[in-house]
């Protein structure tokens, strides 16, 4: 029996007196480099200091921009749209190589990292919305293929364990023009490349509605928002997982931080807003290691070992700070790891 896989899901909250749009803006540029990268390293050290297992790149940008820029940058492309692949590049890769390389000099081990990239369905609506040019929508899917090609190129001192297309909208969003078949193959010239290389292949959803049509793909990760809405777990067949050797990343802590404060102000009667302390309820209170061992025992009792990964729901972007972030990624190791010990515990 394997071990269940703590990754995350790489968004974070910018450290106090630093905004997302300067973050944007140094990375463009590129005259801050020393402060962006210390930024950036700094973060990638916690995730790992506090249990993570496959941490991703940390992500300070927002998901679709940070690929769209330079995907809609014509210095890049050949032609509109189509990438020079020497110019998809993940900057925080680079970053985060310095750290790896420290990590190995320290442990003997090279680090395993999770790589998250835009999805072609999501860059497409937020390019082209509700249309159906499935030429444009196959060129995207190519330079993801692109971004994926580079992440391997950088990875000179860690490993890639894990790429992951980030598609939300993929199960939820009705503005979806494109056939079942046109989406097969756009997350195919996706993915493919990744798994040619060893990696495992991730589609971080919201909604596994259409984890049939992914089980169609090279993808063999399907993740989804597990903590949130557990009725989820009912919609998924063990059976097809194993058929077509699918495996699931199962969000075992809530990240939705309107709905936890919503919740801390109700039972307590406050505005955890203002009253910022009452925010602690969330780690110590709610989304405690106990919760998350219990959302995996159930989970387990459905899927078993198709579950592979764990993580919290989504990014953690726009939590009110860096600590409560970082508090609920320890929490959250706490309890893959509890999970683990007593799964690999003999019966009594």
């Amino acid at each position: 029996m394997q071990d269940i896989i703590f990754i995350d899901g790489g968004s974070l909250p910018t450290p106090e007196g630093i905004t997302r749009e300067w973050v944007k803006t140094a990375a463009e540029n590129r005259d801050e480099d020393e402060k962006l990268f210390s930024l950036v390293r700094e973060a990638f050290r916690r995730k790992i200091d506090v249990g993570v297992h496959v941490p991703t790149y940390p992500q300070f940008r927002d998901m679709i921009g940070q690929f769209l820029d330079i995907i809609k940058n014509e210095k890049n492309c050949y032609e509109p749209y189509v990438l020079k692949e020497e110019n998809a590049k993940i900057l925080e890769l680079e970053i985060i190589d310095e750290v790896a390389k420290q990590y190995r000099e320290e442990t003997g081990e090279t680090l395993e990292v999770r790589v998250c990239i835009a999805g072609p369905t999501d860059l497409y609506l937020q390019t082209f919305g509700a249309t159906d040019y499935v030429d444009a929508y196959h060129v995207l899917a190519l330079d993801i293929e692109d971004f994926i090609k580079q992440a391997f190129e950088a990875a000179k001192n860690f490993k890639i364990k894990v790429i992951a297309l980030d598609e939300p909208s993929l199960g939820i969003n009705d503005r979806i023009q494109f056939s079942d078949s046109d989406i097969v193959s756009a997350l195919t010239v996706a993915s493919a490349y990744a798994r040619k290389q060893g990696a495992d292949m991730e589609i971080h959803l919201h909604s596994p509605l259409k984890y049939k049509l992914i089980c169609e793909t090279p993808i063999n990760v399907i993740g989804f928002e597990y903590a949130a809405s557990p009725s989820y777990l009912s919609l998924l067949n063990k059976e097809v997982l194993e058929n077509s050797n699918t495996f699931i990343r199962l969000g075992v802590s809530r990240t939705d931080i309107s709905g936890l404060i919503g919740i801390v102000n109700e039972t307590y009667g406050v505005n955890a807003w203002k009253e910022k302390e009452y925010m602690q309820k969330i780690v110590t209170d709610l989304e405690t290691p106990e919760t998350v061992k219990k959302r995996l025992e159930t989970a387990y009792s459905v899927l078993g070992d198709r579950i592979k990964y764990a993580s919290p729901d989504c990014g953690l972007a726009f939590w009110p700070d860096q600590e409560l972030a970082f508090k609920l990624l320890e929490n959250t190791a706490k309890g893959i790891n509890e999970f683990n010990a007593e799964k690999m515990r003999p019966e009594e």
